[in-house]
Order: C-alpha cells, then structure tokens, then sequence
C-alpha cells in the first residue's frame, strides 16, 4: 500500500515546499546577499572575471545567474572604483537598484534557487528512504518540505541552500559507491564531491565523512589492506576536484579578465588603522593578516597559502578567497539574547536550532538521532564474525554533521540559521528513524506513537503554511514567536531586507507630506517605490542631511538592538562621558554655535548622535506597527522626538 501511494506523495510535498517557496520569492524584496551573489556570477558567465567572487567559489553562482543572460540588462561597473577594486557588496545594490529593475530581474533567478531547493528536498528524501525504508522517507521529506528556514532560505539567490544539496548528495552517492563499488559509481562520487569543492568553501567539512566512506568500502576478497584500497578512488576524487576548480575559473590562474589595469584588487578587508591596499599583491597580504594586528595569522594555514600562491596550484581568486573568508569570520558582531560579541558565542547555534525550528521537528529529529543509532547499529548474526557494519551513509552523515557544527562553533561567523542547513539537513534524515522503530512495536503503542507523529506532522505543515510567506523571521511557540524574535537574535534570523516591498505598500498609505526615515541593516537595495529618507548611510545610501524631526520611523531589528551600532544601545548611554559630550554637542546646537574645525567632534556629529540617541529610546518602547516581521514602524512627533533626544 506504502509503495504505490508513495510516488504521489513525494509529489505532492514537492508540490506543496515549491508553492510555499514561489509565495516568498514573489512577496520578498531583494535581501542583503542576493545582489552581490547574482552581480559576481553575472560578472564572470558575461565577462570571464572573476574579481567578484572572493567570498565564495563560483559554481552556484553562476547557475543563479543564468537567467539573466539574454535578458535586456544594464552593466554600467566598467571604469568605476568599486569596479576596479572589486566592491561586489556595491556593485549589486547598483545593479538590482539604480541600473536594472532589480525584483523584475530576480524572479528568474529565485527560480532556479527554488530548483535547487527541490534538489535538496530530494536527497533528504533518498537518504532516508535508503536507511528507514519508504515510510522513514516520506516523514523526514514532510519535515524538510515543511520547515521554515529552508522554505524560506531556499527562495532566496543565495548559496547556503546548493551547498547543502550537494554534500548531503555526495553523502548518498559515496554510501552508493561503497555497496557496488563499479567505475560509474565511483565517478558520480567523485563529480558529486568536486562540484562541493566550487560551491562553498565549508566542503572541507567532507573530508571526514568522505575518508571515512572510503575506509568503509574495502572489499576483503581483494586481498589489500584498507588503506591502500582507498588510495585509488581518493586519487579518483583528488584529481576530480582539481580539475573541476580549475574548470570553474576557467582554466586561468588570474581572476582578473584580459585589459584590465595594473591598480585591480579583489575585495578587501582591511587592518585596523591602516590604509586598504591599492595593488593585487598588497590586497593578497591584507587578506593573510588579522585584521587586529595586521600581522599574519596563527597556524600553518597562512603558510600553506602562500605556497600555494607562490607556485599557483590553484586559481588566484580560489586561493584569495579562502584567506579572505577566514578572515571573514575572526571578527564579526554576533548577537544572541540581547548581548553583542565581536569572538561570537559557543552555544549560537544550538540556540539558533531551538529557537526557530518548529516544534514538531526538533522533537522528531533530536529523537530520531538517537532511534537511528539504536536501529542501525551493528548486530551479530550467527557467528561473531559475521556483524552487519554501520550504513556508510549513516556514518558518513554523523560525521560531516559533526564536523560541519564544529567548525560553526569554532567560528565567529555567528548571523544566521542559513549557516546551519548543511547540518539540519542530517537532521531531517535522522527524523525518518522513527518508522523502523514503529515497525518494531505492536497492538495500542504502536497506533498512539503512529498518531502522535502523524498529528505534529499535520500540526508541522498547518504552522508553516499558517506563517508563509514570513518564513524568514519565524521563531517557534516555544521562543514566543516572530514578535518578540528580536529579543534572542538578529541579522538574516529574521532582518535581511526582505520586508522592504511590504514597507513601501504601508507608505503609500501615507500623505505625501507626512515625513519618513527609514533605517535598514545589511544596506539591501531600495524598491523604487519606496519614499523615504535614510536615517544613517551604510555603504552606499547616504544619509538625509536635514535634522530629524517627528514623522514616521522604519526602524529594522537589527539595527534597533544596535548589533552594529553600538551607540544605539541602551546600555551605551549610561556612559558618564558619552553623555557628557552629547550635552557639550547639544548646547552648541541650542546656542547657534559651531565647533571648530580642530575639535574632535564637529556639528555634523551632533545630527549622527542624535539618532543614535533617539533609536536607543525607542528600542525600549513598543512599536505603533510592525511590517512583516522585521521592520519595526513608530509614529512621533516633534515634541517625542525632542524629548526623546534631549540630555
């Protein structure tokens, strides 16, 4: 009965995670990271550069960005700054905001991601299957096609949700291997595993899983011993990898396309007081530095580059952009439970898990770790000798799951469940566990259990149905919900920009001559038809130069718990000497009188800290509306916003 009604079933959750995903990418506005992925894999499918790939390797990239060739589209980055210097951050807000229409352009582009998110829902149901037969399968699909953060992420033009795709499908293709070890499946291990390696620079958290399906897989008929069984198809795999990364660059050690000047650098990140670097070669010494010290950083990573750059084993902007995203994440604000840290925190991802993964699912998966260990453990039969091995995927699943969180919790890169899908996915596998051990139950536990699971599976789909398309900021009952999610985190948990077409629908509602500051963290591009002056400038939106005054404020979460900002933070102003020279500024203003060009403050910071001050207040009060659930909406008028911002 299973197998026949199985088919029709994975269609229908396929169905069901696509329509969910295709509501979010049609209300979502374009979120922080999704122009600068698009722009760099625009850049080098158009122009073979590859300037603005540094943070990542190409492949989904330039998947994503497919659907814009042969499309009318505007490239005005030629002979720019942020072109000759690699600004892809820039380079994409200008792209999507200023030279194109840029939510027309990201639809197609948010298809293919949706394509690739199937892909993922795919192999979670395959991986299942395999361990915990059709039933295992059809609960851990259920689980992933109906969970928030992967609906929501897998919308989105970004490469959080390929990568996890693809290793958990390098999973399944070496457990594939290791039971029929025949050339083609060696190769599609192989393929599977190199195309990881020009994703996403976190493959390297495969290599456990990957040596130790190797291990695993030794035929003791051959007469060889492990290890040297597994010297040929790690050769196989080695020289793959290698081969598709050069591939993926086109077969050319610079990152740079012919005719570009002498001055071009890739992204940089700079040294604390220091000048960023106008040469290639001083952009490639920043990015080896801690950005502290500007000296290089601790352990032999440094030096394997260098001799990797030396002798150009691998592209230059493949060599460059694992130093750079190691330098990345050693200094990042992170935020957790209304406290900030520049290091990160231990326990940020158990804690991004518990507090937006639906119910019904940690409960299934958390569970479903342990019911696996206990079904697919070995067990003797007959002689001792003869033990049914553990499954090579389920061991090669625990093994990047656990090494991918490791290398989370040693990172200060702490902004988001997106950084968690590679391992949650394994997580889902595990939650199919629960069908072997019904089996193995008889007579009224056995239909309790069956419709205790059926009914949070049920419970699962009505919630995430019930919350699309807000997925991106959903947090479970248990943590209160979206509306108090800013309290515990911030960044792409639930602020990325995505709100901004929903805030431009509220201000049309508006009189025009009603005044509106906008305040939106990560600077995503704007909507066109979104009215409104910037409170402060990031990297590109300058701010209004005009005094605040009463009007509407659209205030983000992350910028109003100050994660970036800390002058708007509450606690900042309990500062004795901040709050001494904010009165020395304010009665300057108040008197008419300007500070001279020497002081180390002049007017101009009056204004900046004016604001500052008047988020730190309204952080503690309620909002007047919230849109979406990331952007927090608060009517003043000119006396609140006096008082608000008076010493």
């Amino acid at each position: 009965m299973v197998d026949r009604v199985a088919p029709w079933l994975v269609f229908m959750l396929l169905a069901c995670a696509a329509a969910l995903a295709w509501s979010g990418a049609r209300s979502d506005s374009l979120t922080v990271d999704e122009p600068s992925h698009l722009v760099a894999g625009y850049a080098a499918l158009t122009l073979g550069d590859f300037r603005l790939s540094p943070d990542h390797p190409p492949l989904a990239r330039l998947l994503l960005a497919l659907p814009l060739l042969g499309r009318d589209v505007s490239w005005q980055a030629a002979g720019t700054p942020e072109w000759e210097h690699g600004d892809f951050f820039t380079l994409g807000r200008e792209f999507f905001e200023r030279w194109n229409d840029g939510q027309a352009l990201m639809m197609r582009s948010r298809a293919v991601a949706i394509g690739l998110m199937l892909g993922l829902l795919a192999a979670i149901w395959t991986a299942s299957r395999r361990l915990f037969g059709e039933v295992g399968g059809l609960v851990s699909l259920t689980v992933a096609a109906f969970d928030p953060a992967l609906i929501a992420h897998g919308h989105l033009a970004t490469i959080d949700v390929p990568f996890a795709a693809i290793a958990l499908s390098t999973l399944i293709a070496g457990a594939r291997w290791a039971e029929a070890r025949t050339s083609a499946r060696l190769l599609l291990f192989a393929a599977s595993f190199a195309a990881a390696t020009v994703v996403k620079y976190s493959w390297v958290a495969l290599i456990p899983a990957v040596a130790a399906i190797l291990y695993m897989a030794h035929d003791k008929s051959s007469g060889e011993s492990r290890l040297r069984g597994a010297l040929l198809p790690a050769s196989v795999l080695a020289l793959m990898s290698l081969s598709a990364i050069w591939a993926a660059y086109g077969f050319r050690y610079s990152a740079f396309a012919s005719g570009s000047g002498d001055s071009a650098t890739m992204h940089v990140l700079g040294d604390f007081g220091r000048a960023l670097p106008t040469t290639g070669e001083g952009a490639w010494e920043s990015v080896l530095h801690d950005p502290a010290t500007g000296r290089d950083r601790a352990g032999p990573t440094v030096a394997l580059l260098r001799v990797a750059h030396s002798l150009r084993i691998l592209p230059e902007a493949y060599l460059y952009g694992t130093a750079y995203v190691q330098k990345k994440a050693s200094a990042r604000t992170a935020y957790l439970f209304g406290e900030t840290s520049s290091s990160g925190f231990p326990t940020y991802f158990f804690w991004v898990y518990v507090l937006k993964t639906p119910i019904p699912s940690l409960l299934l998966s958390s569970f479903g770790i342990f019911l696996a260990a206990r079904y697919l453990r070995p067990r003797r039969s007959g002689d001792a000798e003869n033990l049914r091995r553990w499954p090579p995927l389920a061991v090669g699943g625990a093994l990047f799951a656990v090494t991918y969180l490791t290398l989370l919790m040693t990172s200060g890169l702490n902004i988001g469940y997106r950084h968690l899908l590679p391992a949650t996915a394994v997580l889902m596998v595990a939650a199919g566990a629960f069908a072997p051990w019904i089996a193995t139950l008889t007579g009224h536990p056995r239909r309790w259990v069956s419709g205790a699971i059926a009914a949070a599976l049920v419970g699962l789909a009505v919630t995430t149905t019930w919350a699309s398309p807000l997925l991106l900021g959903y947090f479970n009952e248990a943590a209160g919900g979206w509306r108090v999610g800013h309290r515990y985190l911030a960044d792409s948990n639930l602020d990325w920009g995505q709100d901004l077409r929903r805030l431009a629908d509220r201000f049309r509602q508006e009189p025009e001559n009603v005044n509106i500051w906008l305040a939106q963290a990560g600077d995503p591009p704007r909507p066109r038809d979104l009215r409104g002056r910037w409170l402060w400038g990031d990297s590109g939106h300058e701010p209004d130069p005009h005094p605040i005054a009463g009007g509407l404020y659209a205030v983000s979460a992350t910028d109003l718990v100050g994660v970036y900002r800390p002058l708007a933070r509450g606690a900042s102003w309990r500062s004795p000497r901040l709050i001494a020279r904010y009165e020395q500024l304010w009665n300057a203003a108040s008197n008419r009188r300007g500070l001279t060009v020497g002081d180390s403050a002049l007017p101009d910071d009056f204004e900046v800290l004016r604001r500052l001050r008047l988020v730190s207040r309204l952080s503690s009060r309620a909002a007047d509306e919230r849109i979406g659930t990331s952007i927090f909406l608060f009517r003043l008028s000119d006396a609140q916003v006096r008082e608000w911002t008076t010493p």
